[in-house]
Order: C-alpha cells, then structure tokens, then sequence
C-alpha cells in the first residue's frame, strides 16, 4: 500500500458537492483518485505559466454559521473543508513546486508566499473551471 500524507484546503460547499459529483461519474467514488489525477494534471499543466496565467486563488477559512453568528468569528460559514490524503510523492512535488514558485518572486510575483492551502484551492477551481466546468444540474454525464 502507498503511504499517504494529509492536505487541507477549504472550498465553496457548493463546489465541494460538485467536486463529489465529478468523482461520482469520472473516478469510481473515490475522492481521493480524482484529487490525486486532478493534482498531477494540475502539476503536469502548469496552468499559471499560461498566457494569460491562471491567478492564485486564496481560500477562506472555513467555519461554521453557529460559530459566526454567536462568535463573531470562526470562518466563512459557506465554505467547507476538503480533505485530501495524498501521495507522499505526489505531496513532495507540489511542495517542491510551490517553493520554486515561492523563490521566483512568489504569487503575482509580489513576493507574497504561495501556500499549499492557495496552491490546492487554484488547483481545485482550474478543475472545475476549465477541465470539468460546470453547465448546470442534471448535466452530469459520463
């Protein structure tokens, strides 16, 4: 069995659902087959080396409605987390990745650090953006 290491990113719920339903028909059920295929896809495209580039896309902190409305506090409650357990290997090379991007002058070349939160969440939404882009319900066909 391939050892596998824990990623976090936070996503819309809606698109948590819809990312369900792309692994639903494409990969078997299995989340963490298309997460693994969309990352290598993502690595293997490079979509922010692109003319134009694919921006950055910085996720929010996922919450709870209970904690905000109480709290003040505690995320975006429209935002979900999503789990990944990924790879070791394929976890080095979007680490190895993320810091090549990080010492070529970072995100939008502001020097601002790319994360692996920021790099999955671009990751996930080129997925379902411009690989498997959404055309509304009952649309889902394998």
């Amino acid at each position: 069995m391939m050892d596998r290491v824990p990623a976090q990113t936070s996503v819309p719920d809606w698109l948590m659902t819809y990312c369900r339903q792309l692994a639903d028909v494409h990969h078997g059920r299995r989340l963490n087959r298309m997460y693994e295929f969309m990352l290598n896809g993502f690595l293997k495209m490079e979509p922010w080396k692109a003319t134009p580039p694919l921006e950055w896309r910085q996720s929010r902190v996922h919450g709870s409605a209970t904690l905000v409305a109480y709290r003040g506090t505690g995320g975006d409650p429209g935002w979900v987390p999503m789990n990944m357990m990924l790879p070791v290997e394929l976890a080095e090379r979007i680490r190895q990745t993320i810091e090549m991007i990080n010492v070529n002058g970072g995100m939008w070349n502001t020097g601002q650090k790319l994360s692996m939160r920021t790099f999955l969440y671009t990751a996930v939404y080129w997925w379902c953006s411009f690989v498997h882009p959404y055309k509304g319900p009952g649309i889902m066909q394998d």
